[in-house]
């Protein structure tokens, strides 16, 4: 079986993983143009103590950056914070790995940055991320209608997912 982890990137990974990374379909039908400087300058600003609240990983399958994953707007005070996900291509998507990053960055959050509650979103189409949350535990807290503009001039519902981290582990499945 395949070993999933999250680390932080070495800028040597960041680049590995952006040099192959395909934005999802879903998001944008725009294609990723790799750039060096822009690369650098984004690990930088990820890496750099730039962002107060936030924590960035890697997403490792054997070795290897497939996806990267974010604790986001961390307040320790309400021991709240959201994440943000992505994986390299949809050759990593249905195969587990998006599922496992999250339940292990779940644990990341509640046992070294002491958070209890984690919010995540996804847009209404979709359903793949929606099963992830259902899987995880997480309970959906609010749809907001047409939420997201898309380049085709349609709007997507935002989906607001929530889930408690107190008291219990996430829902293993």
């Amino acid at each position: 079986m395949s070993e999933i982890s999250l680390t932080p990137f070495t800028e040597e990974q960041y680049h590995a993983f952006f040099r192959r990374y395909v934005p999802d379909p879903l998001m944008t039908s725009q294609p990723f143009r790799y750039s060096y400087e822009q690369i650098s300058a984004s690990y930088r600003y990820n890496y750099g103590g730039f962002q107060k609240g936030y924590a960035h990983y890697g997403i490792f399958l054997d070795g290897q950056p497939v996806g990267s994953f974010q604790l986001k707007r961390m307040d320790p005070e309400k021991g709240s914070c959201e994440f943000g996900i992505i994986l390299q291509s949809d050759g990593y998507k249905n195969r587990g790995i998006g599922t496992e990053a999250i339940r292990i960055g779940l644990a990341i959050a509640r046992e070294r940055f002491g958070m209890r509650t984690v919010w995540g979103d996804t847009m209404g189409r979709n359903l793949r991320m929606q099963r992830v949350f259902d899987k995880l535990g997480f309970e959906l807290m609010e749809t907001v209608r047409d939420a997201y503009g898309q380049e085709n001039g349609h709007t997507e519902d935002r989906l607001i997912y929530r889930i408690d981290l107190t008291g219990t582990e996430e829902k293993k499945q």
